[in-house]
């Protein structure tokens, strides 16, 4: 019978983390109680094939318009749409998924769109250079932080509404946290200026945001601590 350190308790079967807390068990496993039963998934398959189809056909579209019908000098945009699409068709796929992590998604989601913009507007400057576009660091100086600052509320309210995201995903806040406190930090210290207002915003959100975890989930907060470094 495995054991999980975290819970104290003996779990039976053969299972790989906790069901509580999804931590690694030690000890031996057992065989299972309960035959294994394979879920009919032909919904979300074809929902995955459609989407699928559809993000593929705008990518071809998108390429024989941009090198095949236009004989004119033009920038070339089909970088930024197959990012773009590919990025956009992924979430849809996740989200249509029948069991999915909400924070999860809203961190995973953040973090896509902001590489993508960052990903956009380097690469305007630098492909479209002769058509004199400016570099002006909209994504690092706005909406990185803008979107860090809403990702962190949304996480903030949903955690006080129902406990069950605090519990199980609390993980993604500290990680949404950190995109927010550490940015400043290196903006503060390594470019000897203060950072710009947007990012001030971020950081006072995110610190407010945890002692609020802090005063109103202390024990979920210190229990994910000991869960995350094993302690």
């Amino acid at each position: 019978m495995k054991f999980c350190p975290h819970c104290k308790i003996n779990i039976g079967g053969n299972l790989e983390k906790c069901p509580l807390c999804q931590n690694l068990l030690t000890g031996t496993g057992e065989e299972d109680y309960c035959p294994k039963i394979e879920i009919k998934t032909r919904k979300r398959h074809k929902a995955f094939k459609i989407v699928t189809f559809c993000v593929l056909a705008v990518i071809i579209i998108n390429l024989a318009l941009d090198y095949l019908f236009i004989d004119a000098v033009h920038p070339s945009w089909s970088p930024l749409v197959l990012g773009w699409l590919l990025v956009s068709g992924w979430l849809l796929e996740f989200i249509l998924r029948k069991h999915y992590n909400l924070l999860k998604t809203l961190f995973l989601s953040m973090i896509a769109v902001s590489i993508l913009c960052q990903f956009t507007e380097s690469y305007m400057y630098l492909a479209w250079s002769a058509w004199n576009i400016p570099y002006l660091g909209i994504t690092s100086g706005y909406i990185i932080p803008i979107l860090c600052s809403a990702n962190m509320v949304a996480n903030f309210v949903l955690s006080m509404i129902d406990k069950h995201f605090t519990d199980h995903s609390m993980i993604y806040m500290f990680l949404n946290i950190l995109v927010g406190v550490v940015p400043w930090l290196a903006l503060l210290f390594f470019f000897n200026g203060k950072p710009p207002l947007t990012w001030s915003i971020c950081l006072v959100i995110n610190i407010l945001a945890f002692v609020g975890l802090v005063i109103f989930r202390g024990r979920t907060v210190l229990s994910e601590f000991k869960k995350r470094f094993h302690m």
